[in-house]
């Protein structure tokens, strides 16, 4: 905040307000995630609470600037509990306005006073009547402290299904857009440029972040802002009127012990909203192509299952990460403004990124019943990954182009259907029941190795994953979580074939057959959590010899 020259005999400067939120374009709640960074001291901190709020004004040219206020908003309420919200701001239109006893900010001298003779004037009462009160009149670093040492324990919160669905089915949620018994209108709107008023249209809504980013500007406020405004104000209109309501404390939301209290609906209904449960994903079929010689130079299309992977997905932002179009009309074929000249391929096949269908599955590898084979296989290029275990769909025979909605959803359910049924184990008679393993049987007995119980218990435990279903469709391609680098095959090559007995890496980076071994066992049950026999417990493997 600044502190002009004229003002140094002023008395006080003690921002003590009592706000449900930061105030927009002056007051940003601090977070891991935004606004203003926390400062943090050597030693243990002296504060630890989610509800800092950092009070700084714009600089007055010429004037001295002092440090920003940390306000505790929380601490705040708890001390006026019994008063309504309007101690510290006023209602327009039966809202609170979230600033501090004005509806706008007008200026910062004009502003800067309103903080400064109301927040010291309620101390001073509070003081006279005997209670604890903050700062008094000249204590101005007991609020302008840039050397206090806090900590944030601020967290987001997401609105995941759960909160949706409560919010979508609420028999409480105000909104004058109510008027088919629904509650969309209540939070999902549109902006009309030219009269700049919102406006809310049925199968248009989508997520608040792809209109309200980080940081505001001209039209659109901030995404904290936009929140705050909508979810606090209803909160509390609906407290107001002795109403069942969501928090009104900043650690309702974004105190993490207060998020796990939280009811989670444990089966939430599909969210429908014009989209497909089945969609063929190639862009090229919206062009006019004639011909099928044409349709010849493109990739074959890729069946897409979206009803699934709208359920085990967090939300729509998901994938559709700035608008619910199609990924293809921002990531062309050779990329586009609108997709940050992000090509469709690249958006589709980034492993790196969550938000590509290569980067996403490739952290599903991760899980625990997976990481324990994915773990030890070389990430293979691109050039040597299967495109047609996806790109399976040939549409050369379709000869109406562009593709309808109406035939992809068919044909992708066709194929999808196809690959739906279980896939068959390999017979017993392929897979030997046990193998000896003895490379090291002139200090102790060959290690028993239950080769035939592995390769059941790990089909067990995939059977429940569609994904894993799918890419695992040929039972054989388990074989290839032990012997990587081989093709999957029930009669693959032995582990001495590359890793020969040696202690030392070979040029090209393979350990020596014993490390192999080890490095393998060792790394498969530390990652999927095998607890017998134990990853460090050596003797369960190798028996001593007598």
């Amino acid at each position: 905040m600044t502190r002009k020259v004229s003002f140094q005999r002023r008395a006080g400067i003690i921002l003590v307000v009592f706000l449900f939120i930061a105030a927009a374009g002056l007051i940003s709640a601090n977070s891991g995630t935004g606004g203003e960074s926390q400062p943090s001291g050597a030693g243990t901190p002296d504060i630890i609470t989610p509800d800092i709020i950092m009070i700084d004004l714009p600089a007055v040219p010429g004037g001295e600037q002092m440090p920003a206020v940390r306000f505790f908003h929380d601490r705040h309420s708890d001390a006026l509990k019994g008063k309504s919200c309007g101690e510290c701001h006023i209602k327009k239109d039966n809202t609170y306005v979230f600033k501090f006893k004005r509806t706008e900010d007008t200026g910062t001298e004009t502003d800067m006073n309103v903080y400064h003779n109301n927040c010291i004037s309620c101390h001073t009462d509070e003081d006279k009547a005997g209670k604890a009160a903050g700062p008094l009149n000249g204590d101005c670093r007991s609020c302008h402290n840039s050397k206090a040492e806090v900590e944030s324990t601020w967290v987001p919160i997401s609105f995941d299904k759960s909160l949706h669905f409560r919010h979508e089915r609420s028999g409480y949620l105000l909104s004058k857009y109510n008027t088919e018994g629904v509650n969309c209108g209540a939070c999902h709107h549109e902006y009309d440029k030219a009269s700049d008023k919102t406006f809310y249209k049925k199968g248009n809504e989508e997520t608040c972040y792809y209109c309200h980013k980080t940081e505001a500007t001209r039209e659109v406020s901030a995404i904290r802002t936009a929140a705050h405004n909508s979810c606090v104000k209803c909160h509390q209109q609906l407290t107001d009127i002795s109403e069942k309501a969501g928090p009104i404390k900043c650690s309702g939301c974004h105190e993490k012990a207060e998020q796990e209290k939280i009811k989670v609906v444990q089966d939430v209904p599909r969210l429908k909203r014009n989209q497909p449960d089945t969609v063929l994903l190639a862009a090229w079929t919206l062009l006019p192509v004639k011909t099928e010689d044409a349709a010849k130079k493109y990739m074959k299309s890729v069946a897409f299952n979206h009803e699934t992977h709208e359920k085990n997905a967090v939300n729509c932002r998901s994938c559709h990460h700035d608008t619910l179009k199609r990924c293809g009309e921002c990531h062309t074929e050779t990329g586009r403004e609108e997709g940050g000249y992000v090509r469709l391929e690249q958006a589709m096949h980034d492993r790196d990124l969550t938000k590509s269908c290569a980067g996403c599955h490739r952290q599903q590898q991760e899980a625990l019943n997976c990481s324990g084979c994915h773990e030890m296989i070389a990430e293979k290029s691109f050039k040597e990954t299967a495109c047609d275990k996806c790109h399976s769909v040939d549409l050369t025979g379709v000869m109406t182009f562009p593709v309808d909605k109406e035939t992809k959803e068919v044909l992708a359910k066709q194929a999808l259907s196809a690959t739906l049924a279980s896939p068959s184990p390999v017979p017993d008679n392929l897979i030997p029941e046990k193998v000896t393993i003895d490379g090291i049987k002139d200090k102790y007995e060959g290690a028993k190795f239950p080769h035939r119980m592995i390769i059941r218990k790990l089909e067990d435990r995939i059977k429940d994953s569609r994904m894993a279903g799918y890419f695992h469709g040929d039972n054989t391609t388990l074989c290839v979580g032990c012997h990587h680098n081989s093709p999957a095959s029930t009669q693959p090559p032995k582990c001495a074939s590359c890793h020969g007995k040696t202690t030392k890496a070979v040029n090209d980076g393979r350990p020596g057959l014993i490390g192999a071994y080890h490095g393998q066992c060792i790394t498969c049950h530390q990652k999927m959590n095998i607890e017998k026999p134990a990853a460090t417990d050596c003797k369960s493997c190798h028996k001593e010899r007598t």
